[in-house]
């Protein structure tokens, strides 16, 4: 059959194993493929370390916002900030271009975060809003020449996500939730326009899955969704981790985060009061990201149902903001 298109390829790990010849570490005892998500990771030990290999998916990131991501980094690694940081090829490169059957994909090796995951409890969180605190204060200087070519702002949390989220609704729903969408983008505009909100680097994504603890010392790995932005949003983004998957303890651990957060920086009032807003934006940009990457997560869960719920909770955002 002729013509045919490539979506997504998983790279088998024999290849991942040749591609690490030209990096600079000890033999390669193993490589495992440990994740599909939005990229692809691999989990690579050798005779003296651990690694990870990240494989970006076919036009999801672009070379520059790479690059920018890794600027980062190496930015908070020079800062003292515990993250996992990029190892150069022996040609000085971080970046490996692969010729995927469905257009170029990009590679980066990362040195691994020892540990475990965090587990959910006031003592714990605590330490994660000091980290997420010394995160924003270690970035206040942080610039790249690289474009990122997305911030996290209204256009990338709220309007370009309800322009693929509307058609899903009308098809499955109708018009009759077009008035809350509405109100959606009218009362989050007033709760943060005109306000003197921080902006800054954020990690875009920061929940204890994307964490290590190490005898007290958290480690943040997966910064695919930082920028700049507000953040306010950072904070929000860990709220909202908390309510969908720790709800039993969730108003108890966002107050130890808060305070954990507000014990090495300030949060000033309109950022506090606008936190509610932002998870309804996190909401709406996590949708977006299902449907974007049916790839990724498939099309089955796009039923009325998995929608409704979706739109109660808006519905419930929208009585609190």
């Amino acid at each position: 059959m002729e013509g045919v298109k490539v979506k997504y390829s998983m790279i088998a790990t024999d290849s991942i194993k040749d591609i690490l010849e030209d990096y600079d570490i000890d033999t390669v005892t193993s490589c495992t493929f440990l994740v599909k998500g939005l990229n692809d990771t691999y989990l690579v030990t050798t005779t003296s370390a651990t690694y990870i290999f990240r494989l970006y998916r076919h036009d999801w990131r672009h070379e520059s916002a790479i690059l920018f991501e890794l600027d980062a980094l190496n930015h908070l690694d020079r800062n003292h900030f515990f993250v996992s940081t990029p190892i150069n090829r022996r040609d000085g490169q971080s970046i490996t271009t692969i010729a995927a059957p469905e257009g170029k994909r990009y590679g980066v090796l990362f040195t691994y975060i020892e540990g475990n995951r965090p587990e959910i409890n006031e003592n714990n969180v605590m330490l994660i809003g000091r980290a997420l605190a010394r995160l924003h204060q270690a970035t206040n200087d942080f610039s790249s020449p690289h474009d990122r070519t997305f911030e996290l702002d209204l256009h990338h949390l709220l309007y370009e996500p309800m322009e693929r989220i509307k058609p899903v609704l009308h098809h499955l729903m109708g018009n009759k939730h077009d008035a809350l969408l509405k109100e959606v983008i009218t009362k989050i505009e007033g709760s943060l326009l005109d306000k003197q909100l921080e902006t800054g680097f954020c990690h875009g994504d920061f929940h204890n899955f994307n964490m290590h603890i190490d005898n007290g010392v958290i480690g943040a790995f997966d910064f695919d969704c930082s920028s700049t932005g507000y953040r306010a949003y950072d904070l929000a983004v860990f709220w909202w981790n908390l309510t969908n998957n720790y709800s039993n303890v969730a108003t108890s651990c966002w107050k130890a985060f808060l305070e954990g957060y507000k014990s090495c920086r300030p949060l000033n009032e309109e950022d506090e009061q606008s936190l509610r807003a932002f998870v309804s934006l996190r909401r709406i940009w996590f949708m977006n990201i299902l449907l974007q990457n049916d790839d990724v997560f498939g099309t089955q869960w796009i039923q009325p149902q998995n929608i409704q719920s979706f739109i109660d909770q808006l519905t419930e955002d929208m009585a609190n903001i």
